[in-house]
């Protein structure tokens, strides 16, 4: 089914069968015409008489569909359209009349007769033929118009596509530059003490690095990966505040296998150490939970600031997460943050995609399953 109409689609839209879409057009609707008028006379002369009109109708059906349909109509001019398709139909009127006189009763009439039958007007002015050259143009019409219409909201919807990948690279490019910077000024921290943990420490930023360059220019990325990318950032935030700082992870429920835009979680943790631990004096600590539970997601971030600090929590990072979540997830998703005096509060709620079932690979084929989601 989905090859026929995938076929269908393609015939019709596609450039490359243009000649076989007018021939198969033109076609069934004269074979059409002739079923319909085939009773009136003979099966030759209505045939003849087809192949006669088929070129003015073709003419005549054309000029309205690749004329006054885009000069016109496309352009909403209502009633200009209406004004030169009237004189149209009025052209045709006499046209038709034309065929007949000059074309049609000289291949149809025998000679002693025909003078005579073109002084019977009734003969000359009979409207079934100029009938049939606007029902040909009322099939061409509203099969133009569609057509038009279909290929509008397609490029409508693909520049839409284009739009919002546009504006989540913009946001992913936002967030960068942020995380960066504050991994750089730890690992230049203890560079300068001459500790024995930034060897460690920068094999971790150079993975984190590789994590925000490569793997976050897919769409969706595996949730287990995201958290490990957590665990790595909040160790090297680790080291620069020793034990002054206290942390609690917590990851639980059906967390593999399950998939979720890359760098979703971290401006939230940027934030918590920047507006939270860095603003405070003494024993500072930070709490972030992280379960999935059927297609629920539950992200929970809280850390402890100086109930003094009257620092906006919604910065860049966070509005940018915003705007990322409203793009990707819609209405799927709620987003709450709140203070309250001595502690700060993010809840995020996603409802994931359904999960798709993933057959189990020898654990040495597993990396490059993963390289290649």
């Amino acid at each position: 089914m989905n090859d026929e109409s995938n076929f269908i689609k393609h015939f019709v839209f596609e450039k490359k069968f243009s000649l076989a879409r007018h021939l198969a057009f033109w076609l069934v609707s004269t074979g059409f015409i002739m079923a319909l008028t085939s009773q009136e006379t003979t099966y030759k002369d209505t045939f003849r008489s087809a192949l006669i009109y088929l070129p003015f109708n073709i003419l005549y059906a054309y000029v309205i569909i690749y004329c006054f349909v885009p000069w016109f109509l496309i352009k909403e001019k209502y009633v200009s359209f209406l004004l030169v398709y009237s004189i149209w139909i009025m052209m045709g009127f006499f046209f038709n009349f034309g065929i007949r006189y000059f074309i049609l009763f000289p291949l149809r009439v025998p000679p002693e007769l025909l003078a005579k039958t073109r002084a019977d007007n009734s003969q000359v002015f009979r409207t079934a033929g100029f009938l049939v050259m606007n029902m040909m143009a009322m099939f061409a019409l509203p099969i133009t118009v569609f057509k038009r219409w279909v290929i509008k909201q397609e490029l409508a919807s693909r520049f839409e596509k284009e739009k919002i990948n546009a504006e989540l690279q913009l946001l992913k490019a936002q967030l960068h530059p942020h995380f960066l910077f504050n991994t750089l000024n730890n690992l230049y921290s203890l560079v300068r003490e001459k500790s024995e943990r930034a060897p460690k420490m920068l094999l971790r930023l150079s993975g984190l690095l590789s994590y925000v360059l490569y793997e976050c220019k897919a769409d969706e990325v595996l949730l287990s990966k995201e958290i490990s990318v957590i665990k790595d950032y909040v160790a090297l935030e680790q080291e620069r505040y020793g034990e002054r700082l206290d942390v609690s992870l917590n990851f639980s429920g059906d967390i593999e296998e399950r998939m979720i835009v890359p760098m979703l979680f971290q401006p939230f943790i940027e934030n918590a150490f920047k507006h939270g631990t860095s603003e405070q004096l003494g024993k500072v600590w930070m709490s972030i939970d992280l379960s999935v539970k059927k297609n629920q997601l539950y992200f929970k971030i809280i850390n402890s600031c100086d109930k003094n600090n009257n620092i906006d929590h919604e910065g860049i990072g966070i509005n940018n997460v915003r705007k990322r979540l409203e793009l990707l997830y819609a209405e799927k998703f709620q987003l709450q943050n709140e203070r309250e005096e001595n502690v700060y509060v993010v809840s995020l709620t996603i409802m994931l995609h359904d999960q798709l079932p993933i057959k189990r690979l020898p654990a040495e084929n597993v990396h490059a399953v993963n390289t290649a989601i």
